[in-house]
This record gives C-alpha cells, sequence and structure tokens, in this order.
C-alpha cells in the first residue's frame, strides 16, 4: 500500500512541476487542521512551483470547532489569473448553537489582517515560512493558534515547531531530504501522533 501511495503521490507532484504557470491553487481537506504546504521543482533550482491549502473541516474533531475556508481570487475578468488573493477562516460556535439553537459562525481570521500578504503564491508562503522560521512567536501566535482553533494551553515545544515548519514545506510527504534537521523516523512519529485521520 504505501508503495502505491508513494508512486501515486509522485506521478501527482510531476503534474503539478509540469503545469506550475497553470495551476494556480491547491484546496485540500481531510485533515482537519487549518495548515499549508509547499511543494518545490525537481529542477536544480529547487523553487517553490506550489501550495496546498489544507483546510479546517465542518465536522467536529478532536475538540476542534467546525470551520468552513472562503477564498477570493483574482477573479472573473478578461486576462484574470485566478489566483488566491485572500483566505478567510470561520468557525462555529457551538456552545450558541447548542445552548440557543443559532447557528453563527466567527471569522476567526483573515490572510491579509494575519500574516500580511495581499498576494497568494508559492513565492510569497514561501517567504511567510521563511518568517514563521525566524520568528518562534509569530508563528505561536499565528499558524500554530489557527492550526489548532485558539486553544492557548496548548504547548509547542521544539519538536512540535521544527514538524510544523517541516509540514509546512513538504508537500512532498514522505521524502527525507526535505527536512535535514529531522529524521524521516521522527517526522513519521510525530505525523502519527497528530495527524488527525
Amino acid at each position: 500500500k504505501q508503495w502505491y501511495q508513494r508512486r501515486v503521490r509522485g506521478n501527482y507532484y510531476k503534474i503539478i512541476d509540469r503545469f506550475e504557470a497553470t495551476v494556480v491553487g491547491q484546496y485540500m481537506g481531510h485533515t482537519h487542521q487549518d495548515h499549508f504546504a509547499l511543494q518545490f521543482s525537481e529542477e536544480s533550482d529547487h523553487h517553490p512551483t506550489s501550495f496546498q491549502f489544507i483546510s479546517p473541516s465542518v465536522t467536529t474533531y478532536s475538540n476542534l470547532r467546525p470551520s468552513i475556508r472562503v477564498y477570493t481570487l483574482d477573479g472573473n475578468y478578461k486576462k484574470s489569473t485566478y489566483r488566491p488573493l485572500k483566505t478567510e477562516t470561520y468557525l462555529l460556535d457551538l456552545n450558541r448553537a447548542n445552548e440557543k439553537n443559532e447557528t453563527v459562525w466567527e471569522m476567526e481570521y483573515d490572510s491579509v489582517s494575519a500574516y500580511n500578504l495581499t498576494w497568494l503564491t508559492p513565492e510569497t508562503m514561501y517567504q511567510l515560512y521563511h518568517r514563521f522560521k525566524d520568528d518562534r512567536a509569530f508563528f505561536y501566535k499565528t499558524y500554530f493558534q489557527y492550526k489548532f482553533h485558539l486553544q492557548p494551553d496548548r504547548p509547542c515545544e521544539d519538536s512540535c515547531y521544527n514538524n510544523n515548519l517541516c509540514e509546512m514545506i513538504t508537500g512532498r510527504s514522505g521524502d527525507p531530504s526535505i527536512c535535514q534537521n529531522l529524521s524521516l523516523k521522527e517526522q513519521e512519529m510525530y505525523f502519527e501522533k497528530n495527524k488527525m485521520c
């Protein structure tokens, strides 16, 4: 099974690599968490070619609030790029829904205000990754909190921090060459411990 998954993923990455000028966004789900993963060219320059928006889930899971994400794209006009410009993530107020039978979606954050990003491209997401890498407090205050929907009591020690950084640049999961400071075994143990599905 694992060899098959690696082969399918490998072919998928080659398609994204080949059509990097055409594929302007990848919209994923399934992990129940809010995060992103960059993909890089297989060419010698190893530049960022694409990234995956991995959206939180509308279903509850592991004490995570139901969430939805709205994307604003460079829209419907002649010669539009259709690139994502902004994301907005909303959380359902479960207490209010249960107590008052009211469905209220509250904005958790938007990418422009939270990260100061006005254009979501592989390059700007790679710059954001470097900002997280260079500023651990910014990482914790924004990305880590959004990923787990503002659970401030959840700690993030060195292993957590390094693995989250690794996760951001491993659109090509299972590749031990990507996170040089972590062994593949360490990565797999962290992802297995923290996986949602």
